[in-house]
């Protein structure tokens, strides 16, 4: 199945089968996270248990995961591929890198799996050509992933595209915005065991890896990555999620107990920036869901509310004498979602502004933060932003059609002087809007999208208005047709 769905609606979760799956765990009530527009295919499949709960969407494109059988050695393969046409200059958001903004671009694509018992090896990634009006080659690589994975637990080494928060159109930390890092991560999720199963579903990770991508101010600077839900009770979901940069070429090493637990945020007096430092961003979430066609059956689905409350830098905070970390630069992002026969509409909104921090960008040490190829690794709006979405989904059998229209505003911060802020003298604003449909037929998925950005003063340039298109045509092979 190919990324380039998400270029038609700008939605993190448009990888079908995964949308299913999401939808039936929230409307039945499933004792699985809710956030399953995260890692791979294989935490979908582990959420729903049975992939025919998932219905034809899920059976046909989950059917590589879902298939896997952790007690035989015996190597299998699947490999779906696809294909893709774009057209346009509108800039897609959460595609995993790929910077498609150009007139005409193609693609093809693969997702593949080699599996033996719990050791599997999985890749996700297309390559193609841009035309602006040259030829330009891309690549995009989502998921190259190597290693042990049973489904309660994991450790690997690799890329992956990752979506920490309970957000459907953007997420504070982590998404699949940009580039995903390369990193050694491991895991497990599930109950503790005897009498306190009780206490609910525990999810946690760690990761250790790098920004790989071409910076402008520390070369190959190290990515710490830590993730831990709790889910009491299926109505309620809790988490927090922390990122922090820090060595890199020709920095110092870092203290691992800074590193760890960051009891001093603050660099000073280092005026030539000789000492180790770190970028830190983290954020606690909440969401709670309710599984009215568990409880009332009937047409009804299930009624969802989240909140990610989240800091861009620590700060040191007492409590008595003992010295703890907070957080500063508070953003915060609320979403809502109704499912009620096969309608899904959801809302959500963020905002990333404050007076004394930049979200994302902007340290002493690491100016170019939390980026990728100037994609930032969190939330598409990027730094010093607002943004509202909205979006319809329409369920049929074998079919969906979906709409979505966002707003968002962007301030040009340029420095930050005693509580002054300075900024560029133009606001940039967008508005989008798009449109699209899957349909799956024969073992093939078919997909078509389109989308319209309406600027004003884009790159924060006065006068710059344009209203940019993107229409977008896919075609996907089911992994049945190409499994062995």
């Amino acid at each position: 199945m190919l990324l380039l769905v998400a270029l038609a609606a700008a939605s993190p979760d448009d990888e079908v089968a995964r949308a299913a799956a999401r939808k039936v765990v929230l409307d039945e009530g499933l004792d699985a996270f809710g956030g399953l527009a995260a890692e791979s295919d294989a935490r979908a499949a582990a959420a729903l248990g049975d992939c025919a709960k998932g219905g034809e969407w899920a059976e046909a494109l989950l059917a590589a995961a879902c298939a896997r059988d952790l007690g035989s050695l015996q190597p299998t393969a699947s490999l779906r591929l696809g294909g893709a046409l774009t057209a346009g200059t509108a800039d897609p958001v959460n595609a995993a890198g790929d910077r498609t903004d150009e007139a005409f671009g193609a693609r093809v694509g693969l997702r593949g799996e080699v599996q033996s018992g719990p050791m599997v090896a999985r890749v996700h990634g297309s390559l193609g050509l841009d035309a602006a009006p040259g030829l330009v080659p891309t690549a995009v690589l989502p998921e190259a992933w190597i290693g042990y994975d049973s489904g309660s637990h994991w450790l690997g080494f690799g890329q992956q595209s990752r979506w920490l928060g309970p957000g459907q159109h953007g997420t504070l930390v982590l998404s699949d915005n940009a580039t995903p890092p390369w990193m050694v991560n491991g895991g497990l999720e599930g109950h503790l065991p005897g009498v306190l199963g009780k206490a609910g579903r525990f999810r946690a990770e760690l990761g250790v890896g790098v920004l790989q991508e071409p910076r402008e101010d520390v070369t190959l600077p190290g990515l710490l990555m830590m993730d831990v839900r709790w889910m009491p009770h299926p109505v309620f979901e809790l988490g927090i999620s922390r990122l922090s940069i820090f060595g890199g070429e020709g920095r110092p090493a870092v203290d691992l107990g800074q590193l760890l637990v960051p009891s001093e945020p603050h660099v000073y007096d280092d005026p030539d920036k000789e000492l180790p430092d770190q970028n830190e961003l983290a954020a606690l979430s909440f969401r709670g869901n309710l599984p009215l066609h568990r409880w009332f059956g009937g047409p009804l689905g299930h009624l969802s509310g989240w909140w990610e409350y989240g800091g861009e830098d620590m700060i040191v905070r007492q409590i008595g004498t003992v010295d703890y970390p907070a957080l500063a630069g508070v953003a915060n992002l609320y979403g809502g979602e109704l499912a009620v026969g096969p309608v899904v509409a959801t809302a959500e909104y963020a905002r990333l502004m404050d007076d004394s921090f930049r979200w994302y960008v902007g340290h002493r040490v690491y100016h170019d933060g939390f980026t990728q190829n100037g994609l930032v690794t969190g939330h598409f709006g990027g730094p010093d932003s607002e943004t509202a979405t909205a979006s319809v989904a329409v369920w049929g059998n074998g079919w969906r059609a979906r709409a979505l229209g966002a707003s968002v505003r962007r301030v040009a911060v340029v420095d930050t002087q005693s509580g002054t802020v300075a900024t560029l003298r133009h606001e940039e604003s967008q508005l989008r809007g798009s449109v699209g449909a899957d349909v799956l037929v024969g073992g093939y998925w078919l997909n078509a999208g389109y989308t319209a950005v309406a600027y004003t003063n884009k790159d924060f340039i006065g006068g710059n208005d344009p209203l940019e298109h993107r229409v977008v045509l896919a075609i996907a092979a089911s992994p049945e047709l190409l499994k062995r």
